[in-house]
């Protein structure tokens, strides 16, 4: 058997995904398995957990200090574009540190992103004073009239807002972080 690319060359290997015959120049060997170049490429670099906790972190607290800067604002609505962008940051980051060239698995860029988006989700839980303005809120004359037909208490109702604002912002950035990731591994060498 001769060589896919160069048929002039025998073939000393055979790629394990689309079978094609490799010469010794063409033949990639990764984790002991051979690969064409089309291939390698195609399946994305593997990156392992532990190299997406920094690039995670830094892009993280970028999207959620820009975030915070822009929160009680006109421009507000930048948060959005602020953690999208945070996400494609730490996509970045782990390319460069780890000298990835080419994409990451998908499933990898999104998880990168996503922890991008939570640790900034959790920067604007606990920047933001939340609690300020949901017990403004408790004290509304409907809000009250509310709670005393529900039974439930003032603080008790805080609690559970609090709570479930923090879940939601930490689930929403984490997805919209997650989306710049997968989008920053498309685009980025």
């Amino acid at each position: 058997m001769n060589c896919y690319y160069h048929p002039d060359r025998e073939a000393a290997a055979q790629c394990v995904v689309c079978g094609k015959y490799l010469c010794s120049e063409c033949n990639i060997i990764k984790e002991g398995k051979s690969y064409c170049k089309e291939c390698l490429r195609a399946s994305g670099a593997q990156v392992s957990w532990d190299k997406i906790l920094i690039p995670g972190i830094i892009g993280g607290c970028v999207a959620g200090v820009l975030s915070f800067v822009v929160w009680d604002t006109p421009f507000n609505c930048l948060c959005c574009l602020w953690i999208v962008l945070g996400g494609a940051l730490a996509v970045f980051l782990l390319k460069r540190l780890n000298k990835i060239t080419g994409k990451i698995g998908t499933g990898m860029a999104a998880v990168t992103g996503g922890l991008a988006g939570i640790v900034a989700g959790i920067i604007i839980s606990v920047v933001a004073d939340l609690r300020f303005f949901i017990e403004e809120a408790m004290e509304t004359p409907d809000v009250q009239e509310m709670l005393r037909e529900s039974g439930i208490t003032a603080e008790e109702m805080a609690g559970i807002t609090l709570a479930m604002f923090v879940v939601v912002i930490v689930i929403g950035f984490a997805l919209f972080s997650a989306l710049g990731g997968i989008i920053a591994n498309e685009i980025t060498k």
